[in-house]
């Protein structure tokens, strides 16, 4: 029987969260790692952080560098509902 080696990458939200007059959107990326019918292993990583303050709504990747909200947008699931309700 071949084996095979997998990894597939989801983006998605995170819960929000509120410090003082800014509320703060993580966006997680779930990797999972496995070969067929033997072991797999999940990890969340951070991947960018949607940031909502007086000033409106931007976006920041991990090293705190300014990023696309509308490409954001495309590629997580779920974020436009989630900034809606903000």
């Amino acid at each position: 029987m071949l084996e095979c080696d997998t990894r597939t990458e989801t983006l998605r939200v995170g819960t929000p969260f509120t410090v003082g007059p800014i509320t703060l959107l993580p966006i997680e990326r779930v990797v999972r790692r496995g070969r067929a019918h033997a072991w797999f292993s999940l990890a969340k990583e951070p991947y960018m952080l949607v940031l909502r303050d007086t000033g409106g709504i931007r976006a920041v990747d991990t090293d705190a560098n300014s990023v696309s909200l509308e490409q954001l947008r495309e590629e997580v699931p779920g974020l436009d509902a989630v900034l809606a309700s903000m």
